[in-house]
């Protein structure tokens, strides 16, 4: 009987399904990761005006805050890079294009001589040994990307970390060139900084200027956003969906825009949101959609929110987290889809009878999103991103809005849709 139920549930759904508009996603995506809002960082006020900017968004679809505000307040330590400057040889690179700063890197404001350690290098105990003497005081460069040994790489990794040669600078050269700002170590008393590929330097370098101004903000105020939208039958049972609206912040004058990362988690939580209001029949649970904060510095809004739950944690029937939702040409992937098996397999039923995506791929437990501090404290959960090579820009200047596919974006939509629904 409940089967037949959903099954005629899904009819009514479907009626309103082609309503779904993919402009409203992208106008919010364009919009969060403009240039006004910094790369909703936490300079100039960016993270700020994003969740300005997103509690509208609450209020003109007409949902309603939990308790008196839609904000949920806390603070929590982060680096805010004021100034940084790079010059090899008396040529000026640019931040965030040319070079990243590590986030525990020193202040500093000086000119340094270089050495260098390769693979020809590293693999001679003899030369080796008898060039760490020389590297005090200096910036050291690594040649991180001569190989892929992973013994080798462990090795320029914790030379760069804990500088055990106390070189005043470390200046490594890899292959990949992703921007982090997560917090894992003590502030280091020594710069750090990743070269991007395209700006490895010709010949060696002899001379190299180094300026950062930094400072590390025990309690930076920031604020989760959280709204309800009551169920058709049980108003204190929740139907969860989150996403996080923080991403990197800009250096010097070049912006994160985070579009795929995760303004397009934001864009369809806030697109479900908006197309529930607007639908004759709601879920039979109520939907509470959040909007985390302080993801990318190490979970912090998520962690805040658990630790200070404006909802009883128990009474979460079910939360989808959505992070990283702008492509889709390979599928999706659920994590904790091998926990919840039941759920993942009521997903997969429905994807099955609807042909919304290409593939739904299962992975165990991972801690990598908001869905985790949930998790942990015994909330079911998914963490659902989409998969694909068509756009591979994570954590760098060129997650735009303009680039990003949004390939499954509708498909998505409406599979998790109906499964708020079958619930």
């Amino acid at each position: 009987m409940k089967k037949i139920l959903f099954i005629i549930l899904i009819s009514i759904i479907f009626c309103n399904i082609s309503a779904q508009d993919i402009s409203y996603a992208r106008s919010i995506i364009s919009e969060l990761s403009s240039q006004k809002f910094h790369g909703r960082g936490y300079k100039d006020g960016g993270i700020d005006s994003a969740a300005c900017f997103i509690e509208n968004q609450f209020k003109e679809i007409g949902l309603k805050p939990i308790e008196k505000t839609f904000f949920q307040e806390f603070n929590f330590p982060t680096n805010i890079f004021h100034h940084i400057k790079l010059a090899f040889d008396e040529k000026l690179l640019e931040p965030a294009i040319d070079y990243l700063p590590n986030i525990h890197s020193c202040n500093v404001s000086d000119d340094f001589l270089t050495i260098k350690i390769d693979e020809k290098i590293r693999n001679n105990p003899k030369k080796l040994n008898k060039l760490i003497p020389k590297i005090k005081g200096k910036v050291l460069f690594l040649n991180r990307f001569e190989t892929k040994d992973k013994t080798a790489l462990n090795w320029y990794d914790n030379v760069a970390i804990s500088n055990p040669y106390n070189a005043a600078g470390i200046i490594v050269l890899d292959s990949s060139f992703t921007y982090n700002i997560a917090e894992y170590y003590p502030q280091f008393t020594h710069f750090l900084i990743q070269l991007a590929p395209k700006s490895f330097p010709e010949k060696n370098v002899k001379k190299v200027h180094c300026e950062i101004k930094k400072d590390y903000v025990k309690n930076f105020p920031a604020k989760n956003i959280v709204s309800y939208l009551q169920g058709q039958e049980y108003s204190d049972s929740f139907i969860v969906i989150t996403a996080h609206y923080d991403h990197l912040g800009k250096l010097e004058n070049n912006i994160f825009p985070g579009a795929n990362d995760n303004a397009s988690g934001i864009a369809m939580m806030l697109d479900l949101a908006k197309n529930i209001k607007q639908q004759n029949f709601r879920p039979r649970y109520s939907l509470v959609f959040i909007a985390l904060t302080g993801e990318e510095v190490g979970l912090f809004g998520s962690k805040y929110f658990v630790d200070n739950p404006i909802i009883d944690l128990k009474k979460i029937k079910f939360l989808i987290n959505l992070d990283m939702v702008g492509t889709g040409s390979s599928g999706i992937s659920v994590v904790n889809a091998t926990i919840f098996k039941e759920q993942f397999n009521k997903l997969k039923q429905i994807n099955d009878d609807n042909n919304f995506i290409t593939n739904i791929s299962q992975r165990g437990a991972a801690c990598n999103s908001d869905h985790c501090p949930f998790f942990e404290k015994g909330v079911p959960s998914f963490f659902i991103y989409t998969t694909g090579k068509e756009f591979n820009e994570y954590h760098n200047t060129k997650d735009k809005a303009d680039s990003i596919p949004l390939t499954a974006y509708e498909g998505l939509f409406n599979l998790i849709k109906l499964f708020i629904y079958s619930f």
